[in-house]
């Protein structure tokens, strides 16, 4: 199969209730250092958000959603 286009797709946080929030450590030129920051855990969903400013591949993201959309 050939790729067509490239689409850009964001996970959907809000719909899919992403809260919680982990530590991770933070690394410096490929060095785990002794800093954490605050990342958010996403929830495994299938709830995406299509960025519609892919205007250029409208018509082929067009013919591959399902009506639905």
């Amino acid at each position: 199969k050939a790729i067509i286009c490239g689409v850009n797709l964001q996970h959907n946080c809000a719909d899919s209730k992403c809260i919680q929030i982990i530590h991770r450590t933070t690394r410096q030129e490929r060095v785990l250092m002794t800093r954490t920051k605050p990342v958010i855990r996403h929830e495994l969903t299938g709830k995406y958000l299509l960025n519609t400013y892919s205007i250029h591949n409208y018509a082929f993201i067009h013919a591959a959603l399902p009506l639905s959309l």
